[in-house]
């Protein structure tokens, strides 16, 4: 239906509702004499059909309500009230399903409410108004730039999570004002940060434009820090009126920026020539809601001591700065600086002596890097300075340079004098670089070797620090591995050990052990392992391990024939075999588990290292029923030798081997020779990292009993491998 000079903008509208209600298709819309005054193509093919509902809706005899058409859609219809509470407008939103299928009812919405009631009142004026054609033009401008501030407003808050960069967030902040307001001039200042940013209409410079920024920083943000709200000037008399004592041929409005304790710490200005039409109390509410944002900025981005970035920004651009350097030669250069014996100053002189030295080291830090470098205070002391396209040997130079600078600071304080120096870290960030964590480790260790050396000196890492920087690393995740074991963030995932040849036993599964990150996703072993192992949580780990595996094992017991399960265990659980042994007959009681569905797996390494603990807790447990494998044989000098000692059912072929039987002879006599010892000791054999269909023939050629590998099968959340077996039995 084509809009005449008098409808509302039911499609701007529609288009509004679909950005927050994907599922919405389409709108009709019906007048008090139940017809329909606009609809959009869906809407067209069930007006007919919904106009019956609309009626009862408008006589009072239903609420609100969502009901299911002919044509596979859902209907929710919508009765809109005048200020008298009759009855003036019916809507019909055309919806479909969520992804669960599920038709969610939006008139009760708060964003919904907001805005029907522009929808409402822009079309209760029209009625009002369709007499007087050029009050009737100046409404419609009216609204439709409030449409464009509640776009503003979302899509503001879209960009909010996209960019990571505060200083950049903002300057997008000031771009989006520009885009959505037809103003001369956008002007941000937040002073205790050093941010003063501004867009001019086509980019084109505005004649008295400084002027206009001096007004709003000297005079301007004084009385928004007393009066705390936003100030409309849109004529002369009206700086008159706030005591401004210059006069500027712009219209202005000014919102303050304040910090977490509400202070007013900055300012948002638009401002237009004098000529243009006066600000409405729109433009300020609209300027209102882009000046909270900026404070939402300045106060998770930016220190509020030196106004620079904090850590948590100072994270994200290396973050962003590590990812754009994958698969690129490019190389940036990270710094860690330290205020030497910066406890002697606050001891002696004070804190607030203390903070004075932290701002002048920031400003010091800030004005001798180019504008595309990061400085950020990390810590209380400490500050990180990310240095783009710049290769060591440069950083070094312009760590130097300002390690030469912040020496020269003359800080005095109530009669003493404090001497100023810093200790330097230096590390590279190139495409080679682990994670983020890996590089602030690197930085925070250089910096430490340059403190160890007697301070106010500079260290670049550099190989010899490999050792230091794992250590580190590791010390790391045993915070995060204690904390998931604390908070049950651990998951079992299960691997296929099956038969190479005709087998009637029952399927096996290794299991498997996961971290949970926090954004939900598996961290595999190879990540937190060593440092269970060098840290001595393995144990605890073992521990958690048996209970959920039994735990799960049961569950799926009783829905099912069950299957049996290999649990690896470390050489520390072995330190205690009788207590240990205890825990697991007590596990096995408990969850009421047949002990012939439990193999453990101990590695030949770690049992070679206990062998008296091994081979007790070994005989310990097989009285109760459970089976044992000796897991990677064949990597250590006596392995044959100490077999023959160990009660052990299964016999794992390493891997380092198997992946190599398709092509050298050595590792394939060495598969057979392991079998055939296996064998003749009336042991089954399992192949590790089968990795493909001819290496799983090969094995079975040679009298491999059993198979492990990608080939077969990959790991998977154990909670699936149990449910599809208990589904299929």
């Amino acid at each position: 239906m084509r809009a005449t000079s008098h409808d509302v903008h039911f499609g701007q509208y529609l288009a509004l509702v679909q950005g927050i209600y994907p599922t919405v298709r389409g709108l009709a819309a019906f007048d008090t004499g139940l017809e329909p005054i606009w609809h959009d193509d869906t809407g067209e093919t069930v007006a007919a059909q919904v106009r019956p509902l609309v009626q009862i809706l408008k006589d009072g005899d239903s609420d609100d309500e969502i009901v299911e058409l002919d044509n596979g859609l859902f209907a929710e219809v919508v009765r809109m009230d005048d200020v008298n509470g009759d009855f003036a407008l019916g809507l019909c939103f055309c919806v479909t399903p969520d992804a669960q299928g599920e038709v969610a009812a939006i008139a009760g919405e708060q964003r919904f409410a907001h805005l029907s009631d522009l929808l409402i009142a822009d079309y209760l004026q029209r009625q009002a108004l369709a007499s007087k054609e050029d009050e009737l033009n100046h409404m419609t401008d009216e609204l439709t730039r409030r449409y464009e501030e509640l776009n503003l407003i979302y899509k503001a808050e879209d960009q909010a999570s996209n960019i990571y960069h505060g200083r950049e967030l903002l300057r997008q902040l000031v771009v989006n004002t520009s885009r959505f307001l037809n103003v001369d001039i956008i002007y941000l200042c937040i002073t205790g940060k050093n941010i003063a940013m501004h867009k001019f209409r086509g980019d084109n410079p505005v004649f008295q434009a400084e002027a206009l920024f001096d007004c709003l920083r000297g005079e301007l943000m004084p009385i928004l820090a007393e009066q705390g709200s936003a100030l409309v000037v849109n004529h002369v008399e009206d700086f008159k009126r706030l005591g401004i004592g210059v006069e500027l041929p712009f219209k202005l409005i000014a919102s303050p920026v304040v910090n977490a304790d509400n202070e007013v710490i900055g300012l948002l200005g638009i401002a237009s020539q004098n000529f243009a039409i006066d600000f409405s109390n729109s433009d300020r509410n609209l300027l209102d809601v882009m000046a909270k944002k900026a404070s939402k900025i300045a106060q998770s981005h930016f220190d509020p001591l030196t106004g620079l970035e904090n850590s948590n920004s100072f994270e994200l651009i290396l973050r962003e700065l590590l990812k754009n350097s994958w698969g690129t030669e490019t190389q940036h250069a990270i710094a860690n600086i330290d205020i030497d014996r910066m406890a002697v100053v606050n001891d002696i002189s004070g804190r607030d002596a203390g903070d004075q030295l932290i701002k002048k080291v920031g400003q010091t830090l800030a004005g001798m890097v180019r504008s595309r470098d990061v400085v950020a205070r990390i810590g209380s002391d400490k500050f990180g300075v990310l240095l783009e396209n710049c290769d060591l040997p440069t950083a070094r130079k312009v760590m130097q340079k300002i390690s030469h600078a912040v020496s020269s600071i003359d800080m005095q304080w109530e009669g003493e004098s404090h001497q100023v120096s810093l200790s330097i870290g230096i590390a590279p960030i190139s495409a080679q670089a682990e994670s983020v964590t890996s590089l602030l480790n690197a930085a925070e260790t250089a910096r430490n070797v340059s403190k160890e050396r007697g301070r106010n000196s500079i260290h670049v890492l550099n190989l010899e620090d490999s050792d230091l920087l794992q250590r580190k690393e590791q010390i790391r995740w045993v915070g995060r591995i204690q904390s998931a074991l604390r908070d049950d963030r651990f998951v079992l995932y299960a691997q296929l050990i099956q038969p190479l040849g005709p087998s009637s036993d029952k399927p096996h599964y290794e299991i498997l052990v996961r971290m949970v990150d926090d954004d939900g996703s598996a961290i595999p072993p190879g990540m937190f392992l060593p440092a269970a192992e060098n840290f001595y949580l393995m144990a605890s780990l073992d521990y958690w391990v048996i209970n959920q595996a039994f735990r799960q094992l049961s569950e799926y017991n009783r829905a099912g024939d069950g299957f049996q399960i290999s649990i690896n265990l470390s050489g520390q659980s072995l330190n205690d075999p009788t207590g240990f042994g205890a825990y697991i007959e007590n596990k096995l009681e408990h969850y009421q588990l047949d002990a012939r569905d439990i193999c453990f797996e101990i590695t030949e390494s770690a049992a070679i290292a206990n062998i008296d603990d091994a081979r007790s807790f070994i005989d310990q447990i097989s009285s109760l029923g459970c089976e044992f494998s000796l897991d990677d044989f064949g990597t250590g000098l006596s392995s044959f030798a100490y077999l023959k000692n160990l009660k052990v059912d299964f016999l794992k072929i390493d891997g380092g081997f198997v992946r190599d039987i398709l092509n050298d002879e050595v590792s394939e006599s060495m598969v057979a020779a392991i079998n055939q010892v296996g064998h003749a000791m009336k042991l089954k054999t399992v192949a590790e990292f089968v990795e493909n269909d001819a290496i799983r023939q090969r094995l079975a050629r040679i009298g491999v009993d059993f198979g492990q590998g990608y080939g077969i099968g990959k790991p998977m959340p154990f909670s699936e491998v149990s449910a599809s077996a208990a589904k299929s039995a």
